[in-house]
Formats: C-alpha cells, structure tokens, sequence
C-alpha cells in the first residue's frame, strides 16, 4: 500500500482569511488590519486551537479545533485547492503556523508475475 502525505501551511493571513467567516458568523466586522495577533496552539487534549486577538478588543477570539477544522477545509474549497474526498484530514502545528496535514492511502504492492510464473 502506498501512503501520500501533504501539508498545507496557512500563513497568519491566509489563516485569518479562512476564520473571517467564522467571525462575522459572531457578529464581527473585521478586516486584516484589524487582526493584532493570532497565536495556534495545541489544547490539553492536543488539539489545534487558534487564539486571534483583535486591534479593539481587549479579549482574543478563541477558535476550537473542529472551527479551525471546517475554516481551512471551507477556505481550501474556495480558493479550488484540491482534497481527495477519501483522504484522512488532520490539523497540526508547523513553526508558528497552522498546517492541514491530508493523507491518502492508494494502490498495493502488486507484482506483475502471476502466481507459479516463476
């Protein structure tokens, strides 16, 4: 069996682009140059959890993993970035970053000589 690994990193703004929808879901208005930080971490249960702290407000916005999950999912949809439907998803942490990690399992080790050719 043949097993394919991919990565897809978001950067900061990317990742902001992908929450946006789930923030104006809560009633927020919010453009790039709102956003002061955005800090991705692992929970206790080592989930990917992102934190995005906004220029006027004193309280970061916090996101769970399965928010984050369906964002990058959602934003990957939309900007025609290619998922095999039959692929394992999973989130993790790359650097400072958040990464969609897809893999796909594919094929067999299959031999071209039949059984007794030999």
């Amino acid at each position: 069996m043949i097993l394919e690994s991919r990565s897809i990193i978001f950067s900061n703004e990317e990742l902001f682009l992908a929450l946006r929808p789930v923030l104006e879901g809560r009633g927020k208005t919010v453009e790039a140059t709102s956003v002061s930080e955005i800090v991705a971490s692992l929970d206790t249960e080592g989930e990917v959890v992102v934190n995005l702290l906004l220029k006027d407000e004193a309280e970061p916005q916090y996101f769970e993993g399965r928010e984050v999950g369906a964002a990058v999912l959602n934003h990957c949809i939309d900007q025609g970035i290619p998922l095999p439907r039959g692929s394992y998803k999973e989130l993790a942490i790359r650097g400072d970053h958040v990464a969609l990690i897809v893999r796909l399992e594919s094929g067999g080790a299959q031999s071209d000589i039949e059984e007794g050719e030999e």
